[in-house]
C-alpha cells in the first residue's frame, strides 16, 4: 500500500472539499451534521471557537429550513451561512 496521496487528496481544496476528511459519504437527504461544517466556518473565521462555529452553524441551517432569512450580520453568521448553502447545494440537505 502506497503512502503517496491520490490525486483527490492532493487537489484538496480543504474543509470545503467534501471528499477529505474521515467523512467521505454526505449525510441522508434532508439532513444535515452541524459537525461536518465547522472546519469550513473555522477556516473561514479563524478567530472563532469550535462551539461557536457550531452554534453559527446550527441557526443558519434552523433558518434554511424554516424557509427564513439566514443570520448574515457577523463574519461567523457569513461563514457558517455558506457552509451551509454548499452543503445543501451540494447534498440537497
Amino acid at each position: 500500500m502506497s503512502d503517496t496521496p491520490t490525486a483527490a487528496a492532493r487537489a484538496s481544496a480543504g474543509p470545503t472539499d467534501w471528499v477529505s476528511g474521515e467523512r467521505v459519504f454526505a449525510p441522508p437527504a434532508g439532513t444535515l451534521d452541524p459537525d461536518w461544517l465547522v472546519p469550513a466556518v473555522l477556516e473561514a473565521v479563524p478567530g472563532a471557537t469550535p462551539g461557536q462555529a457550531q452554534t453559527a452553524v446550527v441557526a443558519a441551517w434552523q433558518a434554511t429550513r424554516a424557509a427564513e432569512p439566514v443570520p448574515g450580520g457577523t463574519p461567523l453568521e457569513r461563514a457558517a451561512a455558506g457552509a451551509v448553502a454548499e452543503a445543501v447545494r451540494a447534498f440537497g440537505a
